[in-house]
């Protein structure tokens, strides 16, 4: 519980036909991490590669374009049925895919010509004037601003006639004698003008709408018969890509844990780390998976072996295993603070967000989040369940339910904001000199550990800075005289200079000489005293938090009661500001005092003792259906 699981180096020996049960077995039992062998594959091993992840992506692009993900898998599929499967539905399906793809690009080219040729349905007139001796015409389209205001501006011997207005553009013919068709063409330019005469001798501008329309439908119910034959195609098509999908994502995971063993033409070697626990089942899942044609071995890592890092914690702290690994895994053989991290965190929240009400809410959304929630959230739950229990715990010590004045007499201490404040300041700045000297005696006892006795004894987190911080306590307090107190902080200090001196124990005096490492050793120690101070000040925000959190509610009170002033006992402004105050508290002060008490767990205490470094456990699974198998 207070280091991370032990682990133990598996080596195993097998027949190298039977290396994919093998990994099979190991990825269903998913306890083991596969790492590289010592030595490669001898030349002229059988090793076939297949491009499992080129299939995939083949694979998944298909299921894009059908539309079909999702769908539950038909059932299990071998690599090279889901290879067949591929090919098989990316035949069926290339065409209607290509065609609709086609017709999807041309249509709204289409639709475009109908709704420019539209005006012109039922004219007779000849496109583009064939036919005509004397006149010009041209149909076309001007944008709407253009077209404003041209009756006035048309030159002598020209006609134009404006016609229904169709996609922010005005349907335009225009006339002018053969002699000004030149003319003609310069003046339509000038205003912004679009021809959407696509006719030839004999055709009229009428029959011209008119096939521009037939085309555009007839493109449209092209496209509507496609798609409903990609849909139908989709539907038988979902199972098997699914199944597929399955096989060659199992596939590649195989082909890609195989290729870290070690094999010649018989004989295949794996390796890979287990946790201590689960060792005995390893061997067994490789026996069975071989046919007891196996020789499996686990041992203790070597010295200067890199073992991976699990914090094998029970459920309740799990979600507090999580936030150690957010701020980095400690190295393996080293202290896992999971166990203190919930030990501290959950009272700094309580004391923050200190409400039976509040504390209920946040716990009922906890529970549901654990015990119905996603598989992956449900860890959070028990984690946001035990925040809940812990700000139900302070709110009985506060009397605040809801903030409502009624409870506070049921108090088993008393509201933040009755009486002397400077008393919920004292057991903050308490509860900071336990939590940083906790951290102190935790990273005196991991030097000792270790074998780092200057480091346990010397450095500014070790029993001299021990001595120090609680030496200037003693005199800051009056729990000692000044006479035994300061000599105290001299000793801390002076072993602190001290320690600057030993090579490496201090960072930022190496190379220096011994006159700067001296004056960095100084400098360090000044640095150190400020630290200290800052770190147990920086504990007041757990009392301010709990008063902002206290004032909140008591305002919402306050703009309830003056709503009661105004409109009567109970009325609905009364009501709707008691619980918009409650819900900016739970909201905004739960997240505060969220953030807040991971600072401090983060800062003011693993900033003492704990060492990062360590690498994740990541165990070979192989998941069907998104479920380990």
């Amino acid at each position: 519980m207070f280091r991370p699981a032990e682990m133990r180096r598996l080596e195993a020996v097998l027949p190298a036909e039977k290396l994919e049960a093998a990994l099979r077995g190991l990825g269903s039992a998913g306890a083991v991490e596969l790492s590289r062998a010592a030595y490669p594959a001898v030349s002229g091993a059988q090793r076939p590669e297949t491009s499992y992840a080129a299939l995939s992506v083949r694979l998944r692009a298909l299921i894009k374009k059908l539309d079909c993900g999702g769908a539950a898998p038909a059932g299990r599929m071998s690599a090279a049925e889901a290879v067949a499967a591929l090919d098989r539905w990316e035949r069926a399906s290339g065409y209607p895919l290509k065609r609709r793809a086609e017709l999807e690009a041309e249509l709204p080219g289409l639709l475009a010509a109908a709704r420019g040729t539209a005006p012109y349905r039922g004219l007779a007139l000849p496109c583009m004037g064939h036919g005509l001796r004397f006149v010009c015409l041209r149909a076309g389209s001007l944008p709407a601003n253009a077209a404003d205001g041209l009756e006035g501006s048309i030159p002598r011997f020209w006609a134009l006639l404006v016609l229904p207005s169709s996609g922010g553009r005005v349907g335009v013919l225009a006339l002018a004698p053969k002699s000004l068709e030149a003319e003609l063409d310069a003046w339509l330019k000038s205003l912004g003008f679009a021809s959407s005469d696509a006719g030839g001798p004999g055709l009229t501008l009428g029959a011209m709408a008119a096939g521009a329309a037939a085309r555009a439908e007839a493109a449209a119910a092209e496209l509507r018969r496609f798609s409903d034959g990609i849909r139908a195609l989709a539907l038988g098509a979902a199972g098997a890509l699914a199944s597929a999908s399955q096989a060659l994502a199992e596939a590649g995971a195989l082909a890609e844990a195989g290729a870290l063993a070690g094999r010649t033409a018989s004989v295949a070697v794996l390796f890979g780390w287990v946790p201590a626990s689960q060792a005995g089942r390893a061997g067994r899942v490789l026996a069975e998976a071989c046919g007891g044609l196996c020789a499996a071995e686990s041992r203790s890592p070597e010295r200067g072996s890199s073992p991976p890092v699990l914090l094998a914690q029970p459920g309740l702290l799990k979600p507090f295993a999580a936030l150690v690994a957010a701020y980095g895994l400690p190295r393996y053989g080293g202290l896992d603070p999971t166990v203190f991290a919930a030990l501290i965190f959950l009272p700094m929240f309580g004391m923050m967000f200190g409400d039976c009400g509040h504390g209920a809410l946040v716990g009922f959304v906890g529970l549901w989040l654990a015990l119905r929630g996603r598989p992956d959230l449900r860890a959070a739950g028990w984690g946001v369940f035990a925040c809940g229990l812990s700000s139900i715990f302070f709110g009985l010590l506060y009397g605040s339910f809801f903030g409502l004045e009624g409870f506070k007499k049921y108090a088993l201490w008393r509201d933040p904001l009755a009486g002397d404040p400077l008393a919920l300041i004292k057991i903050a700045l308490a509860g900071g000199v336990a939590v940083i000297t906790l951290g102190l005696i935790l990273n005196i006892h991991s030097r000792l550990r270790s074998g780092n006795l200057a480091g346990a004894l010397l450095g500014r987190f070790a029993l001299a800075g021990l001595i120090f911080y609680w030496g200037a306590l003693s005199a800051a307090a009056g729990l000692l005289p000044f006479a035994v107190a300061i000599p105290l902080v001299c000793a801390g200090v002076l072993c602190w200079v001290a320690g600057g001196l030993v090579p490496g124990l201090e960072p930022g005096a190496e190379g220096s000489g011994r006159a700067g490492a001296l004056a960095a050793a100084a400098i360090g120690a000044f640095e150190g005293a400020l630290l200290y101070l800052a770190n147990t000040v920086s504990f007041v925000r757990l009392a301010a938090y709990a008063l902002s959190h206290a004032a909140l509610l008591a305002a919402a009170l306050s703009l309830r009661d003056a709503a009661d002033g105004i409109w009567g006992r109970g009325c609905l402004a009364g009501v709707l500001s008691l619980v918009a105050g409650n819900a900016a508290a739970i909201g905004l002060e739960g997240l505060v005092a969220s953030v807040q008490a991971l600072r401090l767990e983060y800062y003011e205490f693993f900033g003492k003792f704990f060492e990062t470094g360590g690498r994740p456990f990541k165990p070979f699974v192989l998941q069907v259906g998104g479920e380990p198998r």
